[in-house]
């Protein structure tokens, strides 16, 4: 049997399963598109006829082709259409919903009366192009694009070959990334810059004559670029940063488990964290346990991370790595460091690692003066070489240390049969490694300033990096830059082993996309989302309502009305600006029917109404480790906590009695 059989075997199963489900969801869809067709008519009544002929195409193509049409072809037209507004001209595409009215119209028949307010008969876009049809043909065709629907077990294998295959393609890993202790104490970083590195030197000299000067100076800027955010960044003492555990799986064991109980902190991990020093809360403690070890099996093995898939789209999951407990233990700390630092210093004008908006600004700036290019790469955590990171980091040794200590080398995948069941992996990290997120940002964001840099002939100077705030900014693979430097920025991400996703970026036309914003001459033009449908469980449940509140936000009611006739006999009305779990309106007597009575003891008034809440056990643990975990939690004197391994959260529905002013602004 091949590595993976059982799981696969499981996924047939699930498959199965899903296969009965799919009528429930193709009957959902159904009623949700009907919806949004009668919410166009609301908006264009002229074009009513029009939309009763577009649905009645559509539940013809889905009797034949069943769920795929909304999770799989609608979406493809939707990507299409966005290349068209970009470009300015909307060109045939082949796709299913797309044939053409008529050998003189190129429009598509399917929507023809909203692409002919945006589109002429030729296909050119007009001057004066509806900016509501725009929005409403790309939530008709993207409304199902992000629905929770698990994808064939042949596409997780497919997913996992392509990991595999883009790992295969990256530099070999160097002598230094592959090192295990013990470490000589005097070891010297092999890495000496951008410009001296014998791999990209020998890229750019293969490159066309005509920019060889070009991108060897580029290489050159960036040696600057490195060295000054490096520099920013500033020393790294483990000890001075916070040590915590990720809320994710761990690669030892599957399920809950005690991750403050080591079970393999490897000899590369001891030589720059000594788990004496980070692992214990105190030395006693340190050496009990590690006496226990001794007299027992004390062998180590190199820990490895095991790749799990989770729900990404209908076309495709999403690969991610359960990291060693003791790897990601230190790599929490890593990332406090990096967001800290970050956070703290001028690199917060370009990089925000947990906040979206400046992406989402910029790409709305961008769609407005086409000053502003979002590019979206492919595959992006995978192809940050070990080379690149080294060259990155070079100037800080400790810190780039520590993250090769913190590297795990070997990925265990049970998925695919035609990939080996143990993975040497040549990139950086993976998913699922806390370092990957910051680790490419700040690598993107230094190609970005270096190519801009060199596109304009600028000095590489802490005053002209600064100056380029408000039009260069990266959130991981999301990253914005100049039009006139988009070219160069492409072409220095190709000698550094990245690639361009070209349909996800746009630096063409009127039309941007960054950070889940969609943006169309600088009009918001991003779709609401459906995601999935209520089968009588607590998520599905908060689910939908957030579904139906963000289509409400929209002012698309009837479909918002079709989502809440799902839930309605169970959920609370409340208004647009409540922060409790309900159904939004904009009617100030949205609770009216409710049970309502006066708290005398808290001199209130109170509706009695369904509340969604998750409630979490923790195992308590036999061992030492619950001191240390209540010293990396650190949780307030007034909280109620409890040690523990923590179960996975059981989601609950219950009526309880909640402020009326919480629920609505009108205290009926």
């Amino acid at each position: 049997m091949p590595a993976g059989g059982g799981f696969l075997a499981a996924w047939d199963i699930y498959e199965g399963i899903t296969s009965a489900m799919s009528k429930c969801h193709v009957r959902e869809l159904s009623n949700i598109y009907e919806a949004l067709f009668k919410d166009a008519a609301y908006m264009y009544p002229t074009l009513g006829t029009e939309f009763e002929r577009d649905l009645t195409r559509l539940q013809s193509l889905v009797e034949r082709r069943g769920i795929r049409v909304f999770l799989e072809d609608l979406p493809a037209v939707g990507k299409h259409l966005d290349r068209c507004l970009a470009g300015g001209q909307y060109i045939l595409s082949g796709l299913p919903l797309t044939k053409r009215f008529s050998g003189r119209v190129v429009i598509p028949k399917f929507l023809r009366g909203l692409y002919l307010l945006v589109f002429h008969e030729t296909g050119a876009l007009k001057e004066d192009y509806d900016v509501q049809a725009v929005f409403f043909l790309r939530q008709i065709l993207s409304a199902a694009k992000k629905a929770d629907y698990p994808c064939s077990s042949e596409k997780v294998a497919h997913e996992v070959d392509s990991f595999y295959e883009v790992d295969k393609a990256l530099p070999e890993v160097e002598e230094f990334w592959k090192r295990s202790a013990p470490i000589p104490a005097d070891e010297e970083i092999p890495y000496d810059g951008y410009r001296r590195s014998s791999l990209y030197s020998s890229r750019v000299c293969a490159s066309d004559p005509r920019e060889r000067v070009r991108l060897a100076s580029l290489l050159a800027k960036l040696d600057f670029v490195s060295s000054f955010v490096t520099s920013t960044l500033g020393s790294y003492d483990p000890g001075a940063w916070r040590f915590s555990h990720g809320p994710g799986a761990i690669s030892e064991v599957t399920g809950p488990s005690n991750k403050y109980c080591w079970k393999n902190w490897s000899d590369l991990l001891e030589t720059e964290y000594p788990i004496a020093d980070y692992g214990y809360h105190s030395y006693a403690v340190w050496a009990d346990s590690y006496s226990d070890q001794t007299s027992g099996d004390s062998e180590q093995s190199e820990p490895f991370s095991r790749m799990v898939a989770v729900p990404k789209s209908f076309s495709k999951p999403r690969l991610i790595a359960a990291e060693p407990a003791a790897h990601m233990w230190c790599q929490q700390n890593l990332l406090d460091y990096f967001e800290t630092r970050c956070n703290e210093s001028w690199i917060s004008g370009f990089v925000r690692f947990n906040d979206q908006t400046l992406n989402q600004e910029l790409c709305t700036e961008g769609s407005s003066s086409g000053n502003l290019a979002t590019i979206d790469l492919s595959s992006a955590s995978d192809r940050v070489s070990c080379h690149f990171v080294g060259q990155l980091f070079r100037s800080n040794p400790k810190l780039l240390k520590c993250l090769r200590s913190t590297r795990t080398r070997c990925v265990r995948q049970r998925l695919s049969h035609r990939v080996p069941e143990f993975v040497e992996i040549r990139k950086f990290s993976t998913m699922g490694n806390a370092c990957t997120f910051p680790v490419e940002s700040l690598s993107f964001l230094c190609i970005a300033l270096a190519s801009v840099l060199e596109a304009r002939q600028l000095k590489a100077c802490k005053r002209n990096i600064l100056a380029l705030m408000g039009e260069v900014a990266v959130f991981g693979d999301d990253i914005i830059i100049p039009l006139d430097s988009r070219e160069l920025f492409c072409r220095a991400l190709e000698i550094f082993d990245f690639k361009v996703n070209p349909n996800k970026s746009f630096w063409t036309g009127k039309f941007r996309e960054s950070c889940g914003v969609d943006s169309f001459g600088g009009v918001d033009v991003t779709p609401a989302y459906w995601k999935t449908l209520y089968n009588g469980k607590p998520a599905s449940l908060a689910s939908v309502v957030e579904c139906h509140n963000n289509f409400y936000k929209k002012f698309l009611v009837n479909t918002a009305s079709q989502l809440a006739s799902t839930v309605s006999r169970i959920t609370p009305v409340v208004h647009e600006r409540s922060g409790c779990l309900g159904l939004k309106t904009r009617l100030v007597d949205g609770c009216k029917g409710y049970r309502i009575r006066y708290n005398h003891l808290l001199q209130r008034r109170e509706a009695f109404v369904l509340t969604h809440s998750a409630s979490q056990r923790k195992l308590p643990v036999s061992d030492d480790s619950a001191l240390l975990q209540y010293f990396t939690e650190a949780p307030k004197p007034t909280t109620k906590w409890a040690s523990g391994v923590a179960q996975r959260p059981v989601q609950r529905l219950k009526h309880r009695w909640v402020a009326l002013h919480d629920l609505t602004l009108n205290e009926i």
